[in-house]
């Protein structure tokens, strides 16, 4: 029996995605790449994954391509493609958004709602699930945890052919430990936002020890 995930619907799925620059496609050599923001996207796409493969494509750098195999990519097709996300805890990444547009956390957490109106904050705090799962099936093959991300991303190496290296630290945001930063009640709303993240990655909140 195929032990891969379903693709089904896939294709029809990646073209109505609220996130078409985190699709990141290397057709020569058969993989993608959902990219999904703060999640040390930058690290992988740019400082590894780019300096690899001179085939890659995307919405951002080559949208006519990108658009053209986007168009015509079948479910079928997608069976031979290896695919693989990263995600993380949904606190932790949060305040990483508010420090990267330099939105001070209890306003950027307040008024988060407000805030999803800006396309680009959205698209940077959408839930993980997004790029992982369709409904509650998992389309892709392999998940790294950003927790665990060396370790795990050398899987992925690996399975590419891409020799082990060290992430270079690209748009790394400087801040405290999550847990600084979160009243009770904030944490709850939180959990309520992300809460097929949670389901599905199993994270919850933890304090520093």
């Amino acid at each position: 029996m195929d032990s891969r995930p379903q693709r089904i619907g896939l294709a029809s799925y990646l073209r109505s995605h609220n996130h078409p620059g985190g699709i990141i496609v290397c057709e020569r050599s058969k993989y993608i790449y959902m990219k999904a923001a703060k999640t040390a996207g930058t690290s992988i796409l740019r400082g590894t994954l780019e300096q690899n493969y001179s085939d890659i494509f995307h919405f951002k750098d080559q949208p006519n391509e990108f658009q053209e195999w986007l168009d015509r990519i079948t479910d079928e097709e997608l069976k031979n493609y290896f695919i693989f996300s990263v995600v993380r805890n949904p606190w932790d990444r949060l305040v990483s958004v508010a420090t990267y547009f330099k939105i001070p956390f209890k306003e950027f957490i307040r008024n988060i709602d407000f805030y999803n109106n800006e396309l680009n904050i959205k698209v940077h705090a959408l839930p993980l699930i997004q790029y992982t799962h369709i409904g509650d099936s998992q389309f892709v093959d392999f998940i790294c945890r950003f927790e665990n991300l060396q370790h795990d991303i050398n899987l992925v190496f690996e399975r590419i052919g891409i020799n082990k290296q060290h992430l270079p630290y690209l748009n790394k945001s400087e801040h405290l430990h999550y847990s600084h930063y979160y009243t009770q009640n904030e944490i709850e709303k939180v959990r309520q936002i992300y809460k097929n993240d949670i389901k599905h990655f199993g994270y919850s909140f933890s304090s520093i020890s």
